[in-house]
């Protein structure tokens, strides 16, 4: 007994124990649709619920590898794709924060919400935590947005990850012919790569400056007026500087670009430790904000998700035509949904769509940063 009480108090074994389950349940398939590595947090959840505690530092470090990774490889297809579809991405976004905007503004006015945990629970059905902070910041650290935010995470995440799943599914997309319209990336020069020099073979020294970078891009805090600052964060840093790492390309003779080979493990982990923290950190509250506020909070997270990537992906693929997977990367960028962009790489098996969710992350960050105080002006607080 005294053994596996000693296990359960090993962090190290329950972290890896944890991915190791996780990974496996993420494999079952629930009616054509499987979780991935998602699967880590519905995992995560569990044990969290049952008092295992994850360093928060392992779930920033894990998004940081994650946006990283995903903005080294969308950079050779970024900035063209941006270019074509520019205002595509800038109506899709708004999409999101105007659908979120109705949800929570019916929550408040229908069901009596009070807006604190009315726009907590948007931060979490937007699993966007400078959304939470920027709400904390109005309301104060005790206000009732970090309880919103614990139920409608896990929902947040779940529901854009079925999404991508179930569209091309219910769509009978053909995967290859999809693909071959989103944009191809720029042939590089080989001459000129060879006579580059390669710091380490798979490319992990890359990794690091793009993380590195990251952090420094994220830790910037712009003032936006009545003691409010926004940041982008380490991951919203991280995926701005993976793309420009990429597209530079090389520093003189140092060359600052990884192949896929190590892109796509490392982006696979880093999603996983996002997931096994945050679904450590939201056990506790899951359970004792569903005992205290019954289901109607679950509900109306979840109708801010389903009405918000809904919005989204009527105006990327309808209004400005964007290709279906393309479509569903810019739906995953405006709902800062990472661990769903991961889950649309895997049905797609084309790294291109990263440059969809790249284009629009950024945009959907401030967006979100910012809609707190709008609708606590419109609404009052």
């Amino acid at each position: 007994m005294s053994f596996i009480q000693g296990l359960s108090g090993n962090t190290v074994f329950m972290i890896f124990l944890t991915l190791v389950l996780g990974y496996a349940f993420g494999r079952i398939n629930f009616a054509g649709v499987k979780f991935g590595t998602s699967g880590v947090l519905i995992v995560a959840l569990i044990f969290g619920a049952l008092g295992m505690e994850v360093p928060s530092v392992i779930g920033t470090a894990g998004l940081g590898l994650f946006l990283a990774c995903v903005g080294l490889s969308a950079g050779p297809t970024f900035f063209s794709n941006l270019k074509a579809n520019f205002w595509g991405y800038i109506a899709t976004t708004a999409a999101v924060l105007v659908g979120a905007s109705l949800t929570v503004t019916l929550a408040v006015k229908a069901f009596g919400l009070p807006l604190d945990l009315a726009l907590g629970v948007m931060a979490g059905a937007m699993t966007s935590t400078a959304s939470l902070a920027t709400t904390k910041e109005v309301f104060g650290d005790q206000s009732a947005a970090g309880v919103g935010y614990g139920l409608a995470y896990v929902f947040g995440i779940i529901s854009v990850v079925m999404f991508v799943q179930l569209v091309p599914k219910f769509l009978k997309a053909d995967v290859d012919a999809e693909n071959a319209k989103l944009p191809d990336a720029p042939v590089s020069k080989s001459a000129d790569d060879k006579s580059l020099l390669t710091v380490d073979g798979p490319g992990v020294f890359v990794v690091c400056v793009a993380i590195a970078l990251g952090a420094l891009i994220g830790a910037i805090k712009i003032p936006l007026g009545g003691g409010a600052t926004f940041s982008l964060g380490t991951g919203g840093g991280a995926i701005i500087a993976g793309i420009a790492v990429s597209s530079i390309g090389h520093i003189g003779k140092i060359k600052l670009t990884a192949p896929k080979s190590t892109l796509v493990p490392l982006r696979d982990l880093g999603i996983a430790w996002f997931l096994l923290q945050n679904g450590a950190a939201a056990g506790p509250k899951f359970v004792s904000t569903l005992q205290q506020y019954g289901v109607m909070l679950l509900l109306i997270g979840a109708l801010i998700s389903c009405v918000s990537l809904l919005f989204a992906y009527a105006v990327a693929r309808f209004v400005f035509r964007i290709p279906l997977f393309g479509a569903l990367g810019a739906t995953t960028g405006a709902m800062t949904a990472a661990p769903s962009l991961n889950a649309l790489i895997g049905v797609s098996k084309d790294d291109r769509v990263a440059s969809f969710y790249a284009a629009c992350q950024p945009i959907a960050t401030v967006g979100l940063v910012v809609l707190p105080n709008f609708l606590v002006a419109v609404l009052g607080g």
